[in-house]
């Protein structure tokens, strides 16, 4: 029996920044990546198609960059911060759309008590998730301030909460983490009905 040597793939370019990259997003037709890094609170908007950085690195000090969400627009971005210590919590803790063309925030998005764990883009409309270590999940729509709905967790789920929408966009994961230390819990929802609570439990 012979075995075959797996095939490497070749490394198509290599960019290279100041500090640490900390967290990634493609656009969803996987021409635009944006690269953030919170060491140095810059974003790089790289050309996939090219192979090179599109614009020089943006630097967004104020807000101190942590999680960033490509979404269906080819300049704007998601993006959330750790703020200002001085700024209430519903400030501190805000999403923000951003324009890369630009370099400004287009809106704010405020309503987490606490830091925000998990950005995700709907892929068939302009709504998206946000989780937080508030215990919270709540969904929004880039074009409008406010939050749509809020999902407050169980007592017993800690920190780290993700939300995530699947590839149709019609049913969306929450997972948090349990406080006693037993592990994870997943709700599953739809997307459409999200206020008659999760169809489905996993432990």
């Amino acid at each position: 029996m012979e075995f075959s040597q797996p095939q490497i793939p070749a490394i198509g370019a290599v960019i290279s920044g100041k500090a640490a990259a900390t967290c990634m997003s493609y656009h969803r037709e996987g021409k635009r990546l944006f690269v953030i890094s919170e060491a140095d609170a810059r974003m790089q908007v790289i050309d996939c198609v090219a192979g090179k950085p599109a614009q020089v690195p943006l630097r967004v000090d104020r807000e101190q960059l942590r999680l960033v969400e490509a979404t269906h627009h080819d300049h704007c971005v998601l993006f959330s911060g750790k703020g200002l210590s001085n700024q209430p919590p519903g400030q501190r803790n805000a999403i923000n759309y951003y324009s890369v063309h630009d370099n400004k925030i287009l809106r704010k998005f405020k309503g987490h008590q606490d830091k925000i764990s998990c950005l995700s883009m709907c892929p068939a409309d302009d709504t998206f998730l946000s989780s937080g270590d508030d215990r919270s999940v709540r969904l929004w729509n880039v074009q409008q301030a406010g939050c749509l709905a809020e999902c407050k967790l169980p007592v017993e789920a800690a920190g780290g909460t993700l939300a995530v929408f699947d590839s149709t966009g019609l049913v969306f994961c929450v997972a948090a983490r349990m406080n006693t230390g037993t592990g994870y819990y997943l709700h599953l929802y739809d997307a459409r009905n999200f206020s008659a609570g999760a169809f489905a439990e996993l432990k």
